[in-house]
């Protein structure tokens, strides 16, 4: 995710200078991106999470009764791998991977949690590709200014409140039957 494309587009004049960044690429470009970013940005979303709350969280939670302590560190390590960046933008990566743990644990998947992320990169990297260079830039979520973060924040917690109150209402079913003992 550019974030100097998201912040152009969220927070006029943050985009440092106001050269060819700033550039609107066209219509046919910007449509030809959305069309390749609808195509690989869920696949690269539900990747992520496969590793992080998949994997991670249940390799973490076999040890612990609490799914805190599974939680926790693949959060953790979800904002490391994306970059060291400003401490706003840590603390953003680092609220998405507790929520999404949290998510993971709550609804009993790893659906809500890839929606989530598979949304929140197809926005961030739409609203880099209305710009030239917008999906050349190395920059990532950690680099994100605290404005943007915070932003994130709140969709972010805002979504988790949306999918747990829906979980609530109707509770998500099993569709394999439950493991009745060791083999």
């Amino acid at each position: 995710m550019t974030v100097l494309a998201v912040s152009a587009v969220l927070l006029p004049g943050s985009g440092g200078d106001s050269g060819e960044s700033d550039v609107w690429v066209g219509r046919r470009s910007f449509l030809t991106s959305l069309i390749v970013l609808a195509v690989f940005v869920p696949v690269q979303a539900a990747a992520e999470e496969y590793v992080f709350r998949g994997w991670l969280t249940q390799a973490v939670g076999a040890f612990f009764r609490s799914p805190w302590f599974a939680v926790i560190p693949q959060a953790v390590l979800f904002a490391a791998a994306h970059g060291w960046g400003t401490k706003w933008g840590f603390i953003g990566l680092l609220v998405f991977g507790l929520v999404c743990g949290w998510l993971t644990i709550r609804t009993g998947g790893l659906e809500a949690a890839v929606a989530l992320h598979a949304l929140n990169n197809l926005l961030a990297f739409g609203a880099a590709a209305a710009f030239v260079d917008g999906l050349s830039s190395d920059e990532t979520a950690a680099d994100s200014p605290w404005q943007l973060a915070l932003v994130d924040v709140a969709t972010t917690l805002i979504y988790a409140a949306l999918v747990l109150w829906l979980a609530r209402r109707h509770h998500p079913q099993r569709l394999s039957p439950p493991v009745s003992g060791p083999a």
